[in-house]
């Protein structure tokens, strides 16, 4: 990280940009060997704690459940075509670590999103290049609930073919990719309430509720 300064001088030979200050930030060597000794002697706890911290939260104010609810967003990005629905009150952090944990994830907006868009194009009616499946390790959709989404229900039959069997099919080829999808939404009603009057995902679009 660099703060740089222009300071103009009539001396065609003296460079105006002058490196103020300059902050490395890029490890030059790893100790994979001495990484993998000193972890060996953390607790399981100890080893919890340090991945909360990781991600921007103080263990001491989360119980083991809470601390392990926060853990679980982070699967999808170890694991391949790991898929992940969280539907709750707003405000919780539900989308915080997939805007802002790793640059191998993306957060999009659940309405923006198109079949050409996240798989493939199929423009002029050539297969065109692989959509963001292909490139991201983990494609978190946020503000996914709402009743009055537009909803393509043609992008709702390959998103479920691809999260079954990670493959989906664009004019004549079938592809595979090993994205992790992950939906985000906010509910309107309490958890009570839902398993008295309705179901868990009553948030959702009406297309996105399906039997499989």
């Amino acid at each position: 990280i660099a703060d740089v300064q222009y300071e103009f001088s009539e001396d065609s030979r003296i460079s105006p940009w002058i490196i103020d200050t300059l902050k490395p930030i890029q490890i030059a060597r790893v100790d994979y060997d001495g990484y993998r000794e000193t972890r060996d002697k953390f607790t399981t706890e100890e080893w919890i704690d340090l991945l909360m911290q990781s991600i921007g939260f103080d263990p001491s104010l989360f119980g083991r459940r809470s601390k392990l609810l926060q853990l679980l967003r982070l699967i999808p990005f170890v694991e391949r075509n790991y898929n992940l629905i969280e539907l709750g009150p707003k405000g919780t952090g539900k989308s915080h670590i997939y805007s802002e944990f790793s640059p191998h994830g993306m957060l999009i907006s659940g309405s923006e999103v198109t079949a050409p868009k996240l798989f493939v194009s199929n423009a002029s009616g050539r297969l065109g290049g692989i959509g963001l499946v292909g490139y991201w390790d983990c494609i978190c959709f946020d503000e996914f609930a709402g009743k009055d989404k537009r909803v393509d229900k043609t992008l709702v039959d390959i998103m479920k073919n691809y999260m079954a069997n990670r493959s989906f099919s664009r004019g004549v080829e079938q592809l595979t990719a090993e994205a992790s999808m992950v939906f985000m939404g906010n509910t309107q009603k309490s958890v009570a309430y839902m398993l008295k009057h309705s179901h868990f995902f009553e948030a959702l679009p009406d297309k996105y509720i399906d039997s499989a």
